[in-house]
């Protein structure tokens, strides 16, 4: 475990285990690598370097209100991948990490990825008259920010059940919110408003390396409709739906999940896939 300090002066807390190509994962919103110990298992380091870090404001790392924007969490995320000193690293992006990862491509572009893959992401999270799969209407959104800041713990509390398909337990569920409640409410107002108002279909096709969009069948924190339209608009990628998942396939469904992640990286070929992305 170590703590990067960004070029913005914040602590950024970064784990990591195992030895092989560099899997790096990227939490979304609201939580940290707790979330994500089951890609520290034997199944993936025995074959990969994996690499979690808490994005500013969230698990360990330190806890601020500064640079929670998109475009700071991008470069957050560039810093990261210097941090880690490998040519290239295999991106995995989780909900409005998701967002931070589409984001970084558009800013740095891909020279530095080796292959991505999104889970129970989407590239437009407010419902608009064109747009069906967000989850939030724009009155409903400005409420939710407004919960955030000032009744941090009901939001969570509200949110964290919305996650799984079916109840994880009292003493998981509880767990998991302790985690989430160490974030900085207003650093995560602040981030939820900036994730709800990003748009970035119109640069999907700027992700010319090999990825995986992975979907649990019943999100509906990011409706499991994102998933298609993100394999249709990024050239190339693969699709994989997990049954008996919402918005965590890999806590519900860490088995399925891990082994169709495993297959994925093993299986992809990069510079046929560049070629055929800029045809």
């Amino acid at each position: 475990m170590t703590m990067l300090t960004t070029s913005d002066g914040v602590g950024l807390h970064v784990e990591e285990a195992g030895e092989g190509p560099p899997l790096l994962i990227l939490p979304g919103w609201g939580v940290s690598a707790w979330w994500f110990r089951e890609q520290f298992a034997a199944r993936l380091t025995s074959q990969f370097r994996v690499i979690c870090y808490d994005p500013r404001g969230q698990g360990e790392s330190e806890k601020t209100e500064r640079g929670q924007r998109v475009g700071r969490m991008a470069a957050d995320l560039a810093e990261v991948i210097e941090h880690i000193d490998e040519p290239r690293v295999n991106l995995v992006a989780w909900s409005g990490g998701g967002s931070t990862a589409l984001h970084y491509i558009e800013l740095f572009g891909t020279q530095r990825l080796e292959s991505l893959t999104l889970i129970g992401a989407g590239p437009k999270l407010l419902k608009s008259p064109e747009w069906d799969h967000g989850f939030l209407e724009l009155t409903e959104a400005t409420a939710w920010v407004d919960l955030i800041r000032h009744d941090f713990d009901a939001a969570v509390r509200g949110l964290a059940p919305q996650f799984f398909a079916r109840h994880p337990g009292d003493e998981f569920l509880e767990a998991a919110i302790r985690d989430m409640l160490k974030c900085h409410p207003a650093g995560m107002s602040r981030a939820s408003w900036d994730f709800l108002n990003g748009d970035f279909r119109d640069m999907l096709d700027q992700v010319d390396v090999p990825t995986l969009v992975v979907t649990g069948e019943q999100d509906t924190s990011v409706p499991a409709g994102n998933a298609p339209y993100l394999h249709e608009k990024i050239s190339g990628s693969q699709l994989t739906v997990i049954g008996d998942a919402a918005h965590c396939p890999f806590l519900e469904q860490p088995d399925q999940f891990n082994s169709a992640l495993v297959d994925f990286l093993k299986t992809k070929q990069v510079e046929p896939y560049r070629r055929a992305a800029h045809r």
